[in-house]
């Protein structure tokens, strides 16, 4: 199952808000959540959480929580639904204005989906993203990168069969057919633990020309986004996605 809760929250603070809170609100959510989850979220071969904050034009925040299986379901979906105030520290407190829930159950559902939808697709990252490739930080997102992030999220978190099970050559020539165009992307980098992550923000455009049950699962992936986050730290809250129709 995927889970999203987007939460609009208004601000109480003398400091301008920032989207590296994002960090501060991960360590709420495992603190809300039952004793043993934090250990599960940390490992690097499962990650059932993604979250994200994102900064609006009137001054309030929207904090975006993607639980990803039935794991993160069953810990965190009772304490989001609860949840009226946050206190960041002792002069920083967040106030829960607004709640909505989006699930889609399984694979089957995500499959329809992807068939209802075009096959362009516009990745918007709403907060600073990057990828790592042979141990070097990427700032610019690729057709590749993208789709071998999403294809290890999913395959990593959803307990069901892989979208893509191909990997190296074959994704490649995956990734050859997916073409990305019209990218609207500038430099941000993302504050975290004392240290600067260089990435981006902006959009770009994905044209799958893919055929068959490939273009299905490549699109459905694509969907996926939005729940997985792309690219590094996307628990912490960078590489947040809004996907829409190209």
């Amino acid at each position: 199952m995927l889970t999203q809760y987007r939460l609009l929250l208004s601000c109480e603070s003398p400091f301008p808000p920032r989207a590296e809170w994002a960090y501060r609100l991960y360590a709420v959510l495992l603190d809300l959540a039952p004793p043993g989850f934090g250990e599960l979220a940390h490992l690097d071969t499962r990650k059932p959480l993604r979250q994200h904050l994102r900064l609006r034009a009137d001054g309030s925040l929207l904090w975006t929580v993607n639980l990803l299986g039935d794991v993160g379901e069953a810990a965190l979906s009772g304490p989001l639904e609860r949840l009226k105030c946050i206190p960041l520290d002792a002069q920083t407190t967040l106030r829960v204005r607004d709640l909505r829930l989006r699930r889609v159950r399984d694979l089957e559902d995500l499959l329809a989906l992807a068939q209802a939808e075009p096959s362009v697709h516009r990745l918007l990252f709403c907060t600073p993203t990057a990828f790592k490739s042979q141990k070097r930080y990427q700032t610019r997102p690729t057709a590749r990168l993208v789709l071998q992030s999403l294809s290890r999220s999913w395959n990593a978190c959803v307990p069901a069969p892989p979208l893509l099970e191909e990997e190296g050559k074959a994704l490649d020539e995956l990734a050859a057919d997916l073409l990305l165009r019209d990218p609207q992307l500038r430099d941000r980098s993302y504050f975290l633990k004392g240290s600067t992550i260089p990435g981006c923000t902006g959009s770009i455009l994905l044209e799958n020309r893919l055929e068959g049950d490939r273009r299905l699962r490549t699109d459905a992936l694509l969907l996926f986004s939005e729940f997985s986050g792309v690219g590094i730290k996307t628990a912490l809250g960078m590489g947040g996605v809004e996907r829409r129709p190209g």
